[in-house]
Formats: structure tokens, C-alpha cells, sequence
């Protein structure tokens, strides 16, 4: 700087000299000049700072005292190069500095944060222990007291502030993550997040690879992402009581305090002793592995609402009162009661018991609603024909679904043919052949199912003896060899399928299983005997090559499905969303046709093939299907391999003429052969 201007005291010419040491653009005159203008105390404060910290105009502090903040904005807005204006030492954003704190100080939003945190106790409107920022309220009641008066102007809704925080305008900005321009959707110690990334980091916490806890990771330590307590920043998504991450769904907590007030509130003034109905299940969810998809089923579904109004009761629930709201609600009403018994179930609160005559009863309860004149007739029917063959065939867990199917149909047939007679001015014992064959020719084939039903009666001697021929079914069409084997590799090999979908269509191109009694395959169904893995079908275990073994014992050992469905025991291959079930066939089937596999034609080819080199008796006990079935494909089997040998023949004797005429042609001058 030059000499000193006259008139100026000492202590002036001194600031300025340390305002122009660390900004050589600044002229030593403009310097005097700002100086010149500072009132005493800000001159006064700005020259103890800067003895203190000499390059306080450039470093960016945030320990500056607002005398230098404004000297700071003044430099700034006459264009001098190389200022930095100081960032707050809690967010880090550049606003102006009031509040001192220990390390420096912080802008007004963070003032007010660190006001909060200091003032806690019991909110005067919710009673509960949180910071109380006004009025010795908590925040969130104190917006809603705000928001009791007042609404946006954007989109109506009450909002504490005009317009809201959802159609507020927010500025884009780089996202510290991902470095895309967005919309900001919190600032965090680490630097400004968009939307996505800060839902993707409260969705899923990480484990901070300094103190190796799960949390949301806010800040940076040596370029590595840490939680906040690591980088000396207080922690805002921790749960108060656990200290664990706040649910991003539920307010203040986390996801298992949360689901811990709700099993108390959902069992309040009920015994948590072993002999209370729901102990078990009580205790399993509240040590559950998803503790946020068990939260979401107490908050948010039917089943869940139903049984608290069942809890509310106070008696002890049986099935019996169970089947009585299914026939009180109508069928969506019966879907959640039955998934409400599956849970049940699954959980031990309810004792199992023979499901399909239930099923079947109810059902047709339903029917006899709409037809009471031949209740009497139905009953019968189905006590004494239909169930007792339902109950021999359906002690599978993957036959109960089929054979509920096959008794609900056969009941609605002979409730609508006994219907369409009664509007003909026809009993039972009066129709003939004639009324049936127009009955079966002015529908569908369902309706031939009603062949079951007059035979019956038939029998018992309340009609005529009718004939209904079987319901017609097509051929099974089956794949080529080609397509069977190449299939078959592809669900050995190619790691791009998934690997349900892999082992599902294994199991159905080699043995031929249906898909619904693939889908109710026991975890125990692949295991390891005398060193060598085997799978269980019936009777006799199956032994298996080295890469189907790999495959099922890879499927068999993975981990445990995310969601509700880890939160029950699981005894399934191929386990559902449900508790304590798996997953039905027809998803199954859905599965494998989404991905190239056809289940029927499928599983045709895999019969096929097995009766051709084994005979029935040995496959009967190896697969579990009924000699006849076995005996029945071993002769489609014969009349396909008679067929290929009648095929092969007469394309090997056409082959031969053609190669004949090719190599021996004849002139046609009449001359002799000659070799072309």
C-alpha cells in the first residue's frame, strides 16, 4: 500500500493494509476509501478479528463477526476477486451469520434448530417428549395450529405457510450424490441431495464404515460417506428410543418401535402370558425380520382392521366365528377372512383343521341362498357323494385348491340344470333325455359336469337313468424333442433366468410334474442322502444328476425372500407373499410362460419320454401319479414312437428316390443311363 493519506489515524491505515494483503486487485486508495465509511465498532471489531485471523476475507470461516460479513458483501458487490463469504458451520449454506456457537456460527435456520433441540419436554398439546420450539409446543403441533387458519393458495390444502412446501417452486441444484441438476430435496452436511437420492438413502440405511452402524449416511470423511455422529454432526434421522433409523413412512420413530406401540395397542388389556391366544404371534411379529412390511399390514389392510375388531371382542376366536363373517360379507369380505385364518394359522393362534368341507359348505350355503327349493337335494348330494370323494383326493396341500374348484363346479352345474328344469315346469324324476341333450347343447362344456350329479341321482333313484357323455378334452400336445432338450439346457445353464422360474421348469421338463404340486414342494423335498442329492416326489427319492442337484440345492439354500413373506416360518420351495402358504399354480404357470416355458406341452413331452424308457410301475412310486394315468401315457407314448418309425421309414424311401433320379439319369433319346 502506499504512504499514508494525510489525515488518516494510524489504526485505518493499518485495516486496510490487511484488508489489501490477501487481495492484490484491490487498490490501496479503494481500500482506505471502505474504510473510511465502517462506523468505529465495526472497525474496531474487524481489526481484532483480523489480528486474530489474518485471512479471514479469503478463507471462508464461519467464525467471522458480522462486521466482516458486511465488509465481506461490500467487496463482493464492488467486484473484487478472490473473497469468500463464510458458510454456516451447521449446513454449510452461505447465508448470513448471527448466532455464535462453539467452532463458529450459524445462520438463522440452523439458530433455530439448535433453539429447538435445547427446549425439551412435553408438548403442551400432544404430551410427548420432543423439542418444543414455541409456546412450549413441538413443531408438528405447532404447524397444525397454523394450518387450522390458514391454506395454499396453489392447491387449497391446509399448509402452515402459502404456498406449501409441496408446491413451493424450489431451485434446482448438483445433487452431491448423483451430480444431477434437481430440485432439492434436503441439505445434508455432505451437501444439497435431490429427491431420489434422499429417498433411496432413508429407504435403506447402509452400515457407516467408521463405527459400522446402520444409518442414513449424511456426511463425508476422508471422501468416504458417514453418518453424521462420525463427522461431528448430530444425527436428525435417529430414532429416539433405540437410536436406530426413523421409519421414512412413520413419523418419530423407527420401523420396530413403531410396530411394537401398534401390537400394544392391538393387544391392549390382553395377557402377554404363554396361555394368551396370540402370545405367539405376538411375540414372532415383534421379532420379525421386515418389520416394515408387518407395520404396513397393522396399518393398512383389511385382514389387519378385522382382526381388531375381532381383539376388541375380548372372547377367544375360533374358526367357527371366522366362517361366520365369511358368509356375512360377500366374497371380497370371505378373501380377507381366509387371509386373516392364514395368518392365524401361521402364527399358532388358531389350531388347524380339515379346510375343504368348510370351503365346500360355505360355498354352498352361497348357492342355496339363490336356489332354496332344491336345498334338500343339494345337501345330500354333497354330504354323501361329492365330499367324501373331495376329502379322499385333497389331503395334499397341493390338491386343495383343485379340488375345491371341482366340488364348487359340479355343485353350480346341478344348481343351474335343476333351476333351468324348474323354469320348464320339470322335476328331477320327470326329465328325459331329450331335456338334457338340449341342456348341454345350449351352453358350454362346463356344463357336462353335471354328468357327476344325474348320475347320482341315477343312482339313488330320484330320475331317470340319464347318460351325459364325458366333457370333452383335447389331446395334450407335446414338444419336439428339439424344443424339450433345448429348454431343459436353458433352465440348467442360463443364469439369466431366475432362478425359481429355473428350477420350476427343471423339475417340469425332466419329470413331468403338474405345476400346482411343484409349487406345494416342501423345503425337505431336496435333501442329501448317503452323500448324494435326491428329490422327493412320493414314495421313492429320485436321485439326481450333477447340475440339476446344483440347481435345486442352490434354490433349495437361498436366502429368505424380502417382504411379508419373511416374517413366518417357511416350509415351501416356492413360498408366497402369504404367511405360512405357497405360491398357487396358476402364478407359477405365469411365471414359467413368461419366460419361454409352456407348462402343458411341457410336461407332456417329459411323460412322453419317461414312459418310453421306463414302465409304469416304476414311475408310479418315483412321481407320484396313479398306474392308470402312467399306463395310459405309456400307450401315447408307443403310438407316438410307431408313428416316428412310420414317419422315418417313408422319408428314408423318399429320400432313396430322390437320390435315384438325382445320380441315374436317363436320355431322351432312349439311349443307356448315364451317371449325371
Amino acid at each position: 500500500m502506499s504512504a499514508r493519506p494525510p489525515g488518516l489515524p494510524r489504526e485505518w491505515v493499518e485495516l486496510a493494509e490487511r484488508i489489501t494483503a490477501f487481495l492484490p486487485d484491490l487498490a490501496g486508495e479503494e481500500a482506505a476509501r471502505i474504510v473510511a465509511g465502517m462506523t468505529p465498532s465495526a472497525r474496531g471489531r474487524s481489526r481484532a478479528h483480523f489480528i486474530r485471523h489474518p485471512d479471514a476475507l479469503v478463507s471462508g470461516a464461519s467464525d467471522a463477526p458480522r462486521s466482516v460479513q458486511a465488509l465481506i458483501t461490500t467487496l463482493t458487490e464492488a467486484g473484487v476477486h478472490g473473497v469468500r463469504k463464510p458458510a454456516c458451520l451447521r449446513c454449510g449454506r452461505v447465508r448470513p451469520l448471527r448466532q455464535t456457537v462453539p467452532g463458529g456460527r450459524v445462520c438463522r435456520g440452523c439458530e433455530g434448530t439448535l433453539a429447538q433441540r435445547g427446549n425439551v419436554g412435553p408438548c403442551t398439546v400432544c404430551g410427548e417428549e420432543r423439542p418444543r420450539p414455541s409456546h412450549r409446543t413441538c413443531a408438528r403441533c405447532r404447524r397444525l395450529q397454523v394450518a387450522a387458519h390458514r391454506s395454499c393458495s396453489a392447491c387449497g390444502k391446509p399448509a402452515p405457510m402459502d404456498p406449501c412446501g409441496t408446491c413451493r417452486p424450489r431451485p434446482p441444484a448438483p445433487c452431491a450424490l448423483c451430480a444431477t441438476s434437481a430440485p432439492v430435496g434436503a441439505r445434508w452436511p455432505l451437501g444439497a441431495v435431490c429427491k431420489t437420492c434422499y429417498r433411496q438413502a432413508r429407504r435403506h440405511p447402509s452400515a457407516c464404515p467408521a463405527c459400522e452402524k446402520t444409518r442414513v449416511l449424511i456426511a463425508r470423511q476422508n471422501g468416504a460417506r458417514v453418518c453424521g455422529p462420525c463427522a461431528g454432526h448430530l444425527d436428525p434421522y435417529a430414532c429416539p428410543r433405540c437410536s436406530n433409523p426413523r421409519s421414512y413412512k412413520v413419523r418419530g420413530l423407527c420401523d420396530r418401535c413403531t410396530l411394537h406401540d401398534q401390537l400394544a395397542e392391538l393387544f391392549e388389556g390382553r395377557p402377554a402370558g404363554p396361555g394368551d391366544q396370540y402370545a405367539r404371534m405376538r411375540s414372532a411379529l415383534a421379532a420379525c425380520d421386515e418389520p416394515a412390511t408387518a407395520l404396513s399390514w397393522l396399518r393398512g389392510s383389511r385382514s389387519a382392521a378385522l382382526l381388531t375388531d375381532v381383539v376388541a371382542g375380548g372372547r377367544a376366536l375360533t374358526h367357527e366365528d371366522l366362517d361366520t363373517l365369511a358368509l356375512a360379507e360377500g366374497r371380497g369380505g370371505a378373501r380377507v377372512v381366509d387371509y386373516l385364518r392364514g395368518v392365524l394359522l401361521a402364527y399358532q393362534a388358531l389350531p388347524r383343521r380339515d379346510e375343504l368341507p368348510a370351503r365346500v359348505e360355505r360355498h354352498l350355503v352361497r348357492v342355496l341362498a339363490r336356489h332354496p327349493g332344491h336345498a334338500l337335494l343339494l345337501r345330500t348330494y354333497v354330504r354323501w357323494s361329492l365330499l367324501p370323494r373331495a376329502r379322499r383326493r385333497g389331503h395334499r396341500d397341493h390338491a386343495f385348491a383343485n379340488r375345491l374348484r371341482w366340488a364348487q363346479q359340479r355343485i353350480n352345474t346341478a344348481a343351474d340344470f335343476l333351476a333351468t328344469m324348474d323354469k320348464a315346469g320339470l322335476d328331477l324324476a320327470d326329465v328325459t333325455q331329450h331335456e338334457v341333450d338340449r341342456w348341454l347343447a345350449g351352453g358350454s362344456s362346463t356344463r357336462y359336469e353335471v354328468r357327476d350329479f344325474l348320475l347320482w341321482a341315477g343312482h339313488r333313484g330320484h330320475s331317470r337313468d340319464l347318460a351325459v357323455p364325458p366333457r370333452p378334452r383335447p389331446d395334450p400336445v407335446a414338444l419336439d424333442d428339439d424344443s424339450h432338450w433345448e429348454v431343459l439346457h436353458q433352465c440348467l445353464t442360463d443364469t439369466g433366468l431366475p432362478l425359481d422360474v429355473r428350477a420350476a421348469g427343471a423339475i417340469l421338463l425332466l419329470f413331468g410334474q403338474e405345476v400346482t404340486r411343484i409349487a406345494a414342494l416342501p423345503t425337505d423335498a431336496v435333501t442329501v442322502r448317503a452323500g448324494e442329492t435326491v428329490l422327493v416326489l412320493d414314495q421313492v427319492p429320485i436321485r439326481l444328476p450333477d447340475p440339476l442337484a446344483r440347481l435345486l440345492t442352490d434354490f433349495a439354500d437361498r436366502p429368505r425372500p424380502p417382504g411379508w413373506a419373511a416374517n413366518h416360518p417357511n416350509r415351501w420351495l416356492f413360498p408366497s407373499t402369504e404367511p405360512g402358504r405357497h405360491v398357487t399354480g396358476g402364478a407359477l404357470v405365469c411365471r414359467l410362460t413368461a419366460h419361454g416355458i409352456p407348462s402343458r406341452p411341457a410336461r407332456a413331452a417329459a411323460l412322453v419320454q419317461l414312459a418310453q424308457d421306463m414302465p409304469p410301475a416304476v414311475l408310479a412310486p418315483m412321481l407320484g401319479l396313479n398306474l392308470i394315468t402312467l399306463t395310459r401315457w405309456r400307450a401315447r407314448a408307443a403310438t407316438d414312437w410307431t408313428a416316428y418309425l412310420q414317419a422315418r421309414t417313408s422319408h428314408r424311401a423318399a429320400t432313396h428316390r430322390r437320390s435315384a433320379t438325382t445320380l441315374v439319369g436317363v436320355n431322351r433319346d432312349g439311349g443307356s443311363p448315364t451317371i449325371g
